[in-house]
């Protein structure tokens, strides 16, 4: 199983003076759970309607074409993301962020952001 980031180190530096940061990730972990709490409402709310409305397009089929693709598209999105399956590819790609790597440079700015 691969291990989750420790470490974001994020260091700016403009024409004056610059900063760095290093933060734990794991001082997020609070932060995330309590977002997660704050939005599980309107989560469970959101999968109510999906499974309301794929009821409904199952009795009529004509309805779903009816639905601009936009619409279907964050349907379907939002399903995946509710699911076991998605909750476990986040869980995966969060997983897989130690190494990245990002560096924004200008004339006289830089951006250097990194996981470890």
């Amino acid at each position: 199983m691969k291990r989750p980031p420790v470490l974001l180190r994020i260091r700016v530096r403009g024409e004056e003076k610059g900063f760095g940061l290093w933060l734990p990730l794991f001082l997020l972990l609070p932060l995330g759970l309590a977002l997660a709490i704050a939005f599980s409402p309107l989560i469970l709310i959101a999968i109510i309607v999906l499974r309301h409305r794929r009821k409904q397009n199952r009795i009529s089929p004509r309805r779903s074409r009816q639905l601009d693709s936009g619409a279907r598209i964050a349907r379907s999105s939002l399903g995946v993301l509710c699911s076991p399956r998605g909750i476990k590819t986040v869980f995966d790609v969060f997983c897989s962020m130690p190494g990245l790597r990002v560096d924004v440079r200008n004339k006289n700015e830089q951006v250097y952001i990194s996981v470890i």
